[in-house]
């Protein structure tokens, strides 16, 4: 195996990496007319979208995606943006008598003006955002210990030796996150793992702190003490990013909520100025939520309904509608929002699926409102500095930022998902919470977006304490810096050891069985992976870590997920390889996958099924296969079995 890289190393490639994101996207919403941080928020949705949805057709078209078509279709993708953009401010202007203003000089339409005050306070959020993750995870190619990962890493390395990115490439799934990681690896400055880490690490301590800073400043306001809060409260959750960096492991989910603020941001601003650009940039981005991860664009119109909701709520209490008015909509809303609910999972198989999953270990009200709230999930104990901070911008935003109210809505709206999640086990609470898998992790993560939100607002209520009730009240500055620190010292600093406990038992297990492969398992493999001829076909128990041979050596493993599925030739050769001399069967599947070597080992992983790999257990004792030899706790096979 080539030598660990440093973290200094992989700069070059976390570069790359925010320019595939980032660059694409904010050309083509600024072409398209939107302004503000919320642009530069929207952007990697905007690109996620583009380059997925670019990488399948050009599949379709039997073109090999490289450097040149993302550069190529980026370029047609800003000048259509741009066309568009300038049509319709033209048939908008003509609609209100040449109301809408010239048009900004095309350097400042693409490139816009940064505001001081944001950069800074996006500054603060990537330097905890960093301090927060990369110590803890230990080095760029540290393997995260969880199922997923195997699936995830394999598709980018089958991305980048087809050249096909395609959303069908190997199985119809969500491309998103797996094509803008392959796209920004083309470069080959860095292996599957270390850049699939780097990646995550951007998500979390880059695009999540753009968002939330933009999200923040539209929903309180651009003042400097709750611009730079913006940026110490991306990092007062535990739930996200931390828990999504190593759980499941639920990469596009990462992806997916990183972008929501952004996004979030935008629609909000675009509800609200009515400016066709700001709606243009939004509706861009929808596209890249879906293509990520579907329940991204289910939770933008749960944010939707809850601003609708709390809007018309507002209304009638400023006797701006009549009640019946309001009445009206939140029944017409609700009639219409139950049919679809109910309608949606007998139309679509793939949904139905997904809502029937189900979960060991349901709590009752009170402890998922510990876990939601207090941030207890998957921790020891409460985040009593969360219990603090969330009451008091609530209280703020009630009493003196009353038009973020819908903000707290859409927290509410999180934490109602979150207790039905783990809870309910009733059909009809899947309905609600199966676009998530009905897994209350997601919907944790997911209450962050508005909680960011509602951490930022303490600040102002911290301030308000301190000029009140302490020597501070006559040094305005001096109690607006002490607000913004205690954001951080009721958060990160005092959940810095649960935070950095919880991602070490991600990336490096207490227990052996929580290990997929551990350094030493890399090596071995790795010695035996050079035996192995290219292209011909190995199989092995998948919970033994075997199937990252392929994402890490390039060897073609037959199985490239943790368990094995219940169909075709995999859960053929699984439960039939050591019967493969009487079974011409499995040699047709053997053959079909030019299996030619099998890999055992005594590692076995906890996630383990043996049912469905029985065959491949202990191959010592199994006909038709040799020995060829044996490194540490793997023994490579030569099968023969089948002629």
């Amino acid at each position: 195996m080539a030598p660990s890289p440093s973290w200094l190393s992989m700069v070059p490639v976390l570069l790359v990496l925010l320019a595939v994101l980032l660059a694409p996207g904010w050309l083509v919403v600024r072409a398209l007319g939107a302004r503000g941080l919320e642009a530069l928020a929207v952007a990697p949705a905007v690109s996620a979208g583009a380059v997925a949805a670019w990488a399948t057709v050009a599949q379709r078209v039997g073109v090999s995606w490289g450097l040149v078509p993302f550069v190529a279709t980026t370029l047609v993708t800003v000048v259509v943006a741009w066309g568009l953009g300038r049509l319709a401010t033209r048939l908008l202007s003509r609609r209100r008598g040449g109301g809408v203003g010239p048009p900004l000089p095309v350097r400042r339409a693409l490139l816009g003006r940064p505001r001081p005050d944001a950069v800074v306070a996006i500054v603060i959020g990537v330097v905890l955002g960093l301090l927060t993750t990369v110590p803890a995870i230990g080095r760029p190619a540290e393997l995260v210990d969880s199922p997923d990962a195997v699936y995830h890493l394999d598709r980018i390395r089958l991305f980048l030796e087809t050249d096909n990115f395609s959303i069908a490439n190997n199985t119809f799934y969500p491309n998103g996150f797996h094509a803008w990681i392959a796209t920004g690896l083309l470069s080959g400055w860095a292996d599957v793992l270390p850049g699939t880490n780097v990646a995550t690490i951007a998500l979390a301590a880059v695009v999540w702190p753009i968002g939330c800073v933009a999200l923040v400043r539209h929903a309180l306001g651009p003042s400097r003490l709750v611009t730079y809060a913006a940026g110490f409260a991306s990092a007062a959750f535990i739930a996200f990013p931390t828990i999504l960096l190593g759980w499941g492991v639920l990469w596009p989910n990462l992806m997916g909520t990183a972008l929501t603020p952004g996004v979030l941001a935008l629609m909000l601003q675009a509800a609200r100025s009515r400016r066709v650009g700001q709606w243009l940039g939004f509706a861009a981005s929808l596209p890249g939520l879906a293509l990520v991860q579907p329940n991204s664009l289910v939770a933008i119109a749960v944010f939707a309904l809850a601003w609708f909701v709390a809007a018309r709520l507002r209304a009638g209490a400023l006797h701006h509608a009549a009640w019946a008015v309001v009445a009206r909509d939140l029944v017409g809303v609700a009639l219409a929002l139950g049919a679809l609910l109910y309608l949606a999972p007998t139309v679509s198989a793939r949904l139905a699926s997904t809502q029937s999953y189900t979960w060991e270990g349901q709590v009752s009200v009170w402890t998922a409102l510990t876990e939601v709230v207090g941030g207890r999930l998957q921790l020891p104990s409460v985040l009593w500095g969360l219990l603090v901070l969330l009451p008091a911008g609530i209280l703020w935003i009630v009493l003196r930022r009353r038009v973020a109210i819908p903000v707290v809505a859409m927290w509410l709206a999180c934490v109602v998902l979150y207790v039905l999640a783990a809870w309910s086990t009733a059909d009809w609470s899947a309905l609600l919470t199966g676009y998530w898998y009905n897994d209350k992790v997601r919907l944790a993560s997911l209450a962050a977006v508005p909680g960011v939100v509602i951490v930022a607002a303490a600040a102002p209520a911290v301030r308000w304490v301190l000029r009140r009730f302490t020597p501070l009240r006559s040094r305005p500055t001096a109690a607006g810096v002490v607000a913004l620190l205690v954001l951080p010292a009721l958060t990160v600093v005092s959940d810095h050891g649960l935070r950095s406990g919880m991602l070490d038992e991600f990336f490096r297990p207490s227990f052996p069985e929580r290990v997929i492969l551990s350094d030493e398992g890399q090596r071995d493999l790795g010695e035996l992976a050079r035996l192995i001829p290219p292209g011909q076909g190995v199989v092995g128990r998948p919970e033994n870590g075997s199937p990252l041979m392929y994402a890490l050596f390039g060897t073609n493993t037959l199985y490239r997920s943790i368990p094995i599925p219940l169909t075709g030739d995999e859960i053929l050769i699984g439960t039939g390889f050591d019967a493969m001399t009487t079974r011409p069967d499995v040699c047709a599947a053997l053959a079909r996958h030019d299996i030619r070597w099998a890999i055992d080992s005594t590692h076995v992983y906890w996630l383990d099924r043996p049912e469905r790999s029985s065959g491949l257990t202990d191959l010592a004792n199994v006909d038709g296969v040799e020995p060829v030899r044996t490194v540490g706790a793997y023994t490579l096979y030569r099968v023969t079995g089948c002629g």
